[in-house]
């Protein structure tokens, strides 16, 4: 056994002989289940192993913590890894941080054009505009691919709906993951064109696509698309579309996906396919699942999350576990979640 999983699980233990178990969702053991999950995204925060799995915890604590979680998510701003400066950086300045402006700030120094455009967005969203350019011009930088995905992503985030215009520009690009920010961001920004898109893209037939739409117009929580989603998830022939349509309905208040999300955090890949080993077909679905279930808010879900975040060996599924059970349990954050 792991030193990550034997820590979870001895937490797991702990709260068990003082709780009596954890399956229970009321009293204090819903306190103490949701204690450990947070404690689980903590111990990731800087977890030396992966910077995938900090950059998840990150996000998670960011989204979910109180105030108490933006000192470790400041520290996270000094990372060795780029993904996760830019991660801390965006996290900061959509909770809106001004303790950590100054930090961020010199972030604008960096040679990294992904720590200066999280910075110069970050910055935006605190009401300092005064680097804001940057963003354009990444975006339009032939140079750096990378560098533009990033641009594309952090306009959706800044809640000007007139970015639309320059998005625009590049949503017909080649390079398939700056379209599909550029549509994302559009999207998040009211775009109806970049809407219908995404729609149509329901329908392709693609199971990549399929789900990366249904994700993004699932982050919306527009009703007017609750019966494409029910629709999806009777018909769709991947799983993974089957369950981003799931998690959709949850975003809307229903819970029709949610054997469906249940099963499907046992689900275990048969055959590898073309360029898609079956271990990353596994992971890719008992995430998913994970998310849906924490979408969906049913308290029936709590035994087996609690056990996913204790025993999976990927860092990441423990991590979607734990964020699931506090979507779940709480504690709540009085602030809208984070997009």
């Amino acid at each position: 056994m792991s030193f990550v999983r034997l820590t979870c699980c001895l937490l797991g233990i702990q709260s068990l002989l003082f709780a009596g178990g954890c399956a229970s969702a009321g009293g204090a053991n819903v306190k103490q289940t949701s204690e450990r999950a947070m404690s689980c995204l903590r111990y990731y925060l800087p977890y030396e192993h992966s910077a995938t799995a900090r950059v998840q915890a990150l996000e998670s604590l960011a989204e979910c913590g109180s105030d108490e979680v933006l000192p470790w998510i400041r520290l996270a701003l000094n990372d060795d890894a780029p993904a996760v400066r830019y991660a801390a950086a965006m996290a900061l300045g959509q909770r809106k941080d001004r303790t950590a402006e100054g930090s961020i700030e010199k972030l604008l120094g960096s040679s990294e054009a992904s720590d200066q455009i999280a910075a110069a967005g970050a910055l935006h969203l605190l009401g300092n505009t005064s680097a804001s350019g940057k963003i354009a011009e990444y975006l339009f930088d032939r140079s750096n691919e990378a560098a533009r995905r990033h641009a594309a992503f952090v306009f959706g985030r800044l809640g000007e709906p007139g970015a639309n215009r320059i998005l625009a520009r590049v949503v017909n690009a080649k390079d398939p993951g700056l379209r599909s920010n550029a549509l994302e961001s559009m999207a998040m920004l009211g775009s109806k064109e970049a809407k219908a898109t995404l729609v149509a893209n329901v329908y392709n037939g693609l199971g990549p696509e399929e789900t990366f739409a249904l994700t993004v117009l699932g982050r919306l929580k527009d009703s007017e698309y609750r019966q494409i989603f029910a629709d999806k998830m009777k018909t769709a022939q991947h799983l993974e579309t089957k369950l981003a349509a799931a998690r959709a309905l949850g975003l809307l208040g229903s819970k029709d996906g949610f054997d469906l999300a249940l099963n499907a955090l046992g689900y275990k890949a048969k055959k590898d396919e073309k360029n898609d080993p079956a271990d990353n077909q596994t992971f890719r679905v008992r995430q998913l699942a994970a998310t849906t279930l924490g979408a969906i808010r049913d308290r029936r879900a709590v035994g087996p999350l609690e056990a996913m975040m204790n025993d999976a060996d990927d860092p990441r599924l423990q991590i979607a576990a734990a964020k699931a059970l506090i979507d779940i349990l709480g504690p709540k954050r009085k602030n809208s979640r984070m997009l």
